[in-house]
């Protein structure tokens, strides 16, 4: 299969999506995870040169690749746009290459579970999420597409150290260089309006994306997720 047309066939007008999408009138912004995930994986993002991204691609994993530092903490993302916003739309040094990661969703629970070396015995002890090396959780603001933070919602960040499980590859599905995607998406809708100054923002494209609850309350309340039954009664849909 093409997985990178896969990818770009699953996309949707950012105009539309936001629409639908969580967000808080007032600071701090919500926590929820917004994520293009299957009942078997989730999308997470990375920027690599261009060493690194041949390597992982032909791969599907980290270990082996010289130029990667596998002692480093490096950082996985649900958000598109905040990956666009870290990486100025692939731009910036040893960041010219985006990665979408297929993730294990069983693998992607663990690393929550275990984020910020928490081994309380509130959270599971099934071996899924006996990791060995270190996961940092971060909740940082979301960004809108010309790299502004976005007030009423914030995306998560996950740090990996030395996960063996991430880095030999038995957590990860595929991983794909979307490149090319996130070029087209930066000419036809960001470009344009700092060029010419017009907007184009609606014809940027993005990853469609929901909103991701792990099945297991204990890492819902171990990350401190908002739950989305407040929906219901908190007026947080854009």
């Amino acid at each position: 299969m093409d997985w990178l047309a896969h990818y770009e066939a699953n996309t949707e007008l950012y105009v539309d999506a936001q629409r639908r999408w969580p967000s808080r009138r007032s600071r701090p912004g919500g926590k929820w995870i917004l994520a293009s995930f299957d009942d078997e994986s989730v999308i997470v993002y990375q920027a690599y040169n261009d060493d690194i991204a041949k390597y992982a691609c032909e791969n599907g994993r980290f270990a082996g690749c010289l130029t990667y530092n596998e002692k480093r903490m490096t950082w996985i993302k649900t958000s598109f746009l905040w990956m666009m916003y870290r990486s100025n739309w692939a731009s910036r040094p040893n960041q010219q290459h985006i990665l979408a990661i297929w993730l294990r969703r069983s693998a992607f629970d663990s690393y929550l579970a275990r984020s910020n070396n928490s081994d309380t015995d509130e959270l599971p002890s099934d071996s899924a999420v006996r990791l060995k090396g270190r996961v940092r959780l971060q909740w940082d603001p979301d960004h809108d597409p010309q790299g502004e933070p976005t007030i009423g919602r914030r995306a998560i960040q996950l740090g990996l150290r030395q996960v063996e499980s991430f880095l030999d590859g038995r957590d990860i599905v595929r991983i794909v260089d979307i490149s090319s995607f996130v070029r087209n998406q930066y000419t036809n809708a960001v470009l344009p309006k700092r060029r010419r100054g017009h907007d184009h923002i609606d014809q940027l494209r993005i990853p469609v994306v929901n909103i991701y609850e792990p099945e297991d309350e204990r890492i819902r309340r171990h990350i401190q997720l908002d739950s989305i039954e407040m929906t219901n009664n908190d007026n947080i849909f854009e």
